[in-house]
Parts: C-alpha cells; sequence; structure tokens
C-alpha cells in the first residue's frame, strides 16, 4: 500500500499544537518541478550581502561534519543545499507534489479508496487534494533523492528550527548516498515493508537530529520548542483526520525509537542492517524484539472482494491504532495477523478486513473494532471463525 513517492512528513505534538518539522519526498523521475510563476522573489538586499548565503553554507558544513561524524562515514558527493523563500517554498511543494500526483493517476485511484473507505481522508475528499493542503501546513524541508537536493524554507534569519531540519534532512541524504532510498522494488509489495523502510528512514534522521539538539545549550532546546510550537498554523489541522494524522506521524513516532533500539544493541552496523534489510510489519518496529527475533505475522487468507480490487495484503498494527486512536477506542487484544481488501463496487470504495489476534481469540478484536465502526459509521463486525473477525466497511 506503500508509493515509492510517498510523502514522508514529521510532525512534532505539543502544548496541544501540531507543527510539521520535516518532509522527506521520494520524486519519481525527471526533472524537478517548475517553481509557480506567482513565487516571491529572493530579497535583492540578502543577495547583496550574501550574509544569510555565508551563514547557511558555514551551517551546512558544520551539519555535513556532524552526521558524518555520528553515523560512522562520510558522505559520498556533499549535498547540494537549496534555500527559498517561504513562498518559493510553498509553490515549489505544490508543483512537485501535483507532478507526483499527474504522474500516476493509479496512484490516487488507489489512495482514494483506501483512505476513504478505512475513515482516513472524507467520502467526497480527494488523497492528493488532502497532500496538498498538508504540505502547505508547515513543510520545512525535503530532501529528493532523485535531483540529490535539499530544499529548505528560509526566512530572514537562520532559525534553530531551520538548523534543526538541514541535520534531519542531510540524514536522508547520507543514507540515500550509503543505501539507496528510492525502492521500487517495495511498490507491489503485500507486507509493510514500505511502512518499516520509512520508520526505518526516519527514524535514522531523527535520532541524529535529536543527538545534534543534544549539543544545544538549554536555553538554546527551549527557544527550539518555542519555535516548533509557534511555526505555522495550528488550526489547518482541523481540516484532517486524527487519524490520519497519526499515520502520518508514525514512522516518526515509531521510528526514532526503533533506531535508538538498533544502535544500542549494534551501533551504526545495526541500524545500516535495518537500512538495507527492513522490517516487514509495523509491529517489528513498535516491538523492536519482534524484529531481533525475526517474528512475523500469523498468516491470515485474504477476504474475497467484489468489483475492482485496489489493494490485497497486510493492514498491520500501525494502521489499527492509527484508526482507533484517531476514534478515541482503546485496542483490547494484542494483533497477530490480518489481510485486508480494498475495492470499488460501483460508486462505493469498500474494504473487507480479517483479523486475528495473538492469542487466537475473538472477543477483544470484535470489541474494539465494533467500538471503533460505532464512531465511524457504516461497519459490519462479526467473527467467521473461531479465530479470525471480519471488518467490512463502504461508504
Amino acid at each position: 500500500m506503500e508509493r515509492r513517492d510517498a510523502l514522508i512528513t514529521g510532525v512534532v505534538l505539543g502544548a496541544l499544537c501540531l507543527a510539521i518539522t520535516g518532509i522527506f519526498l521520494y520524486a519519481r523521475s525527471g526533472d524537478p518541478a517548475p517553481l509557480a510563476t506567482d513565487a516571491e522573489p529572493a530579497d535583492p538586499a540578502a543577495d547583496d550581502d550574501g550574509a544569510a548565503d555565508d551563514e547557511l553554507a558555514r551551517f551546512v558544513d558544520e551539519a555535513i561534519a556532524f552526521v558524518e561524524a555520528t553515523r560512522g562515514r562520510r558522505f559520498v558527493t556533499e549535498p547540494v543545499v537549496i534555500a527559498l523563500s517561504e513562498a518559493q517554498f510553498v509553490a515549489r511543494v505544490r508543483a512537485d507534489l501535483a507532478a507526483d500526483f499527474a504522474a500516476d493517476p493509479d496512484d490516487v485511484e488507489l489512495l482514494n479508496a483506501v483512505y476513504r473507505s478505512i475513515g482516513l481522508i472524507g467520502p467526497d475528499e480527494q488523497i492528493d487534494e488532502v497532500y496538498s493542503r498538508f504540505g502547505e501546513a508547515g513543510i520545512l524541508g525535503f530532501y529528493d533523492p532523485e535531483t540529490d537536493e535539499l530544499v529548505v524554507r528560509q526566512r530572514d534569519t537562520l532559525s534553530l528550527l531551520t538548523k534543526s531540519t538541514i541535520v534531519h534532512e542531510l540524514t536522508h541524504a547520507f543514507d540515500d548516498q550509503h543505501f539507496d532510498l528510492d525502492r521500487p522494488e517495495y511498490d507491489d509489495r503485500t507486507d509493510e515493508i514500505g511502512w518499516g523502510f520509512r520508520a526505518v528512514a526516519e527514524g535514522s534522521a531523527s535520532w541524529v537530529e535529536a543527538e545534534w539538539e543534544e549539543t544545544l545549550s538549554a536555553d538554546q532546546q527551549n527557544e527550539l520548542f518555542r519555535e516548533e510550537l509557534s511555526f505555522g498554523d495550528p488550526g489547518i489541522f482541523d481540516d484532517f483526520e486524527l487519524s490520519f494524522l497519526l499515520l502520518e506521524l508514525s514512522p516518526y513516532e515509531y521510528g526514532e525509537p526503533f533506531v535508538e533500539h538498533l544502535v544500542e544493541i549494534g551501533g551504526n552496523d545495526a541500524l545500516d542492517e535495518a537500512l538495507e534489510d527492513p522490517p516487514v510489519t509495523s509491529e517489528q518496529v513498535i516491538f523492536p524484539d519482534r524484529y531481533d527475533n525475526d517474528e512475523g505475522p500469523i498468516v491470515v487468507a485474504p477476504p474475497p472482494a467484489e468489483g475492482e480490487v485496489h489493494f490485497t495484503g497486510l493492514g498491520g498494527q500501525v494502521l489499527i491504532d492509527s484508526i482507533f486512536a484517531g476514534a478515541r477506542v482503546a485496542r483490547d487484544f494484542e494483533w497477530g495477523g490480518d489481510q485486508i481488501v480494498v475495492f470499488t463496487d460501483g460508486d462505493r470504495d469498500c474494504f473487507r478486513w480479517d483479523v486475528q489476534a495473538e492469542d487466537g481469540t475473538t472477543d477483544g478484536v470484535e470489541a474494539s473494532f465494533s467500538a471503533w465502526g460505532a464512531w465511524v459509521g457504516n461497519t459490519d463486525v462479526a467473527p467467521i471463525d473461531d479465530r479470525t473477525v471480519r471488518v467490512e466497511r463502504c461508504v
């Protein structure tokens, strides 16, 4: 269900406020999309004295040295860092997203069916429009592994928040140079390796970023936190389902502690190995010992479908936890395995989801999904055998 050119967006939660702090954009192919014609021109004064450019260049050199020291090897080539004004940056993000979705309309159709049927977006919403609004809400920077560009939003001064974002995105550039972060071979996988890889990549960048933040003074750390909370307009997040936001946050929420676990037990070698051979389920990331022990999911047969099938494969624990948390529902079972099929039946987007608990019982699964179904509506939940609960919903 993962898209190799998907947005991977970091979110900071604090004081009931969501603020986007980074973006990792997997571009499909071709030249970077041109800037929109209404982009704000660069400040001539800044060009004249070059002070801002010099400050940025000095910090990039410092950040490169820090990433290399933390990750234990050198960059293959020096990354290209581009600073844009806010208007130019937003225009670039809009253009890149529009080009990305236009290049693969089948992805839009698939994601619309998946996100609508599961309740991550409204039944009349378009996923490309949702992602565009989401991106505009507070993107600070992105790394494009197709062009090797690291693009940041530059304000009047080089803030701690921008510096932190540069460290994060430079780590993506580092990992891309050594391990290749563009993995089209994951596109058609039916496990969760796409999400697992995102979690490792974002966890790596977040871990290095956190290590850099530890070098700041207490006053600087407090200032960085204030900048995170003040960035963007928190009210824009009222436009999104909480479950959608939690799913977008999940690679960061779980990726950083997963990478911390890897580094603790095996240093950079263990992190490098996970980038090369990522977890195949979200459960392996959420509970790292299951990755250590190579524990996979219980094998569940795919449920039947009527109409045009868009996706068949694992839904996974992170999806279940995201939709449950979005509906204020407690998960009253330990995930063991599942299979979900998403299809279009006439003019309705539907899913059929067979779920099993680790202990083989059905009561907790049925009760939890029934509570979620009461929240989102149009949902049928019932056991189909002594181990499996089937969840169905059409919108």
